[in-house]
């Protein structure tokens, strides 16, 4: 259909750089004219990537290419959120960084070859004063070029942020799979919880266009103050 057509163009722009991250989207009869195509077409294709936060409506002013900024990040992506309801943004603390061969299962999950070396990551979340999160990231050498600690450790912004202004990977979605486990001693220590108390553990494959595995995450979540939440939208 000529709409994915036209949807297509869009994200090969965003992936070119030639649409930056926060950069204003041609009005649509100029996108149809470019395309050869109806405004109605353009409407729908930029309806769906809108609908997938990959763009973003401001009303009054224009549509724009979506940046992985704190807001955006809270929305589609922090699902702990303290029991009486109140949102905040993690304090996040560098607890390890390294870099070495992948696992097998590191491998399968982000779709590689051989013996592709990987940074792993990991982290402490803070939510109102207290560790809640220890999350554990494995992202490939290849897709991160040049990583290293101290520039991580300096980011300005969210990771996944810091992964599009840098390095232009864009993360649009991400599949997870949850469940309820007891604690291993490492994040025992790094959560001040005794070992063997009831976790949650949430296993994330995040994904940037065409469903290319970006980022493997394992969050092991203190519940005992804080809940999962899981926000839908309307599909249409």
């Amino acid at each position: 259909m000529l709409y994915r057509q036209v949807k297509r163009q869009l994200i090969n722009d965003i992936q070119s750089g030639y649409a930056a991250p926060g950069a204003a989207l041609p009005n649509e009869k100029d996108l149809a004219q470019r395309f050869q195509v109806s405004v109605g077409t353009v409407r729908r294709a930029v309806d769906e990537l809108v609908a997938e936060h990959v763009l973003l409506r401001q009303q009054g002013r224009g549509t724009f290419v979506g940046k992985l900024d704190r807001e955006r990040f809270m929305f589609q992506f922090f699902k702990i959120v303290p029991r009486d309801g109140a949102s905040e943004f993690p304090e996040v603390l560098l607890h390890k960084f390294s870099k070495s061969r992948a696992t097998q299962l590191e491998a399968q999950a982000l779709g590689l070859h051989g013996n592709q070396s990987v940074f792993r990551i990991e982290n402490v979340l803070h939510l109102q004063g207290k560790p809640v999160i220890h999350d554990k990231i494995t992202i490939s050498e290849s897709m991160f070029p040049g990583l290293n600690q101290a520039a991580f450790n300096a980011r300005a912004t969210t990771i996944y942020g810091y992964y599009q202004a840098e390095f232009g990977v864009t993360i649009v979605e991400a599949d997870e799979r949850v469940r309820a486990e007891l604690i291993l001693a490492d994040s025992a220590r790094l959560l001040n919880l005794n070992e063997s108390t009831p976790i949650l553990r949430i296993d994330r494959v995040a994904h940037t266009f065409d469903r290319k595995p970006t980022e493997l995450r394992t969050s092991i979540v203190d519940t005992q103050s804080f809940d999962y939440v899981s926000r839908m939208r309307e599909t249409k």
